[in-house]
């Protein structure tokens, strides 16, 4: 069964397919036309030679396509394929689903596999050395060339972000997870529950026990956050006050949110704009406890 980790990377490509033709664009300079009508495909596909035991199918994580605005025939097929560990039946089963996408859409198709470990990695780049294969087709995402993406573009479509921290975060690497989880945690749908537990799928069991404490509102693990926060530890090893401040603004924000605490546009108008780190040091300590956002400023001098 496919894990939390495997099952994000793929539905978030899902639901925002436009990001499949952004990698293949931007990561790995494939040309592509203004293709039109970009979208998710039914990703199961009928197997001509069943095996004893199976459901005569094949079920890759995802199918994207995207039409050529005036060639019936020349739009572009991405079949995605999240992997974490090496599987020597999925290598010889990725070019079949290859195939036949290939041959069901009737277009020029590519075979994107996110690589979530380093040994996936080396694994799926040497898939066509041991065997005749259309080689070039074959796309590996991995943590050397998906961007390390630490600003929100659009706060409804926090896919890049979020694809962003998972593979990144699969390597061991956190540096975008803080922007992606917060993105996550503003969301207003379905997605917000979703996209907090492929994040969560992609660390490591302390830091996601550290962060499932703090949502759970345990003051004790919301300050563990704040030791261990990596942003927090970049603004120490700078020893620059501008950077401490910053960091500590948004762990007073991120502490609201964990929380639950709406937060409304002038208290977070004047705890970005705090530049006291005393004063902000207290907003943090008040805010694991106040039942409102605007209470942590009662009886506080003005920075």
């Amino acid at each position: 069964m496919p894990s939390t980790l495997h099952q994000g990377v793929a539905r978030i490509l899902i639901d925002e397919p436009d990001l499949g033709f952004r990698i293949l664009r931007e990561v790995f300079g494939v040309e592509l036309p203004d293709l039109r009508a970009l979208r998710d495909r039914h990703a199961v596909i009928d197997r001509f030679t069943p095996c004893f035991g199976d459901a005569h199918e094949l079920r890759p994580d995802g199918i994207l396509s995207g039409d050529h605005p005036s060639d019936p025939h020349g739009g572009v097929g991405i079949v995605i394929e999240a992997q974490r560990r090496p599987d020597r039946q999925k290598g010889a089963r990725l070019w079949v689903y290859w195939a036949l996408v290939a041959e069901q859409l009737g277009y020029v198709t590519a075979l994107l596999v996110v690589a979530l470990s380093a040994e996936v990695s080396r694994w799926a780049k040497g898939l066509g050395e041991h065997r005749l294969s259309p080689h070039e087709a074959l796309l590996v995402l991995d943590q050397e060339n998906m961007p390390v993406v630490t600003e929100i573009e659009e706060p409804e479509r926090p896919g890049w972000a979020v694809l962003s921290a998972l593979v990144h975060a699969a390597h061991g690497n956190l540096e975008p997870f803080a922007v992606a989880f917060e993105a996550a945690l503003r969301l207003e749908d379905e997605r917000r529950g979703r996209y907090a537990s492929y994040l969560l799928a992609a660390v490591d069991e302390d830091a996601r026990e550290v962060i499932l404490g703090a949502m759970k509102m345990q003051t004790n693990e919301i300050s563990d956050i704040e030791r261990r926060s990596v942003a927090f530890h970049d603004g120490l090893r700078e020893g620059l006050s501008k950077g401490k401040a910053e960091v500590l603004q948004q762990l007073v924000l991120t502490i609201f949110e964990l929380r639950g605490l709406d937060v409304a546009d002038e208290v977070h108008a004047r705890i970005s704009s705090c530049s006291s780190l005393v004063q902000l040091e207290r907003w943090r300590d008040r805010a694991k406890s106040v039942d409102e956002a605007a209470s942590i400023f009662l009886d506080a001098p003005v920075p």
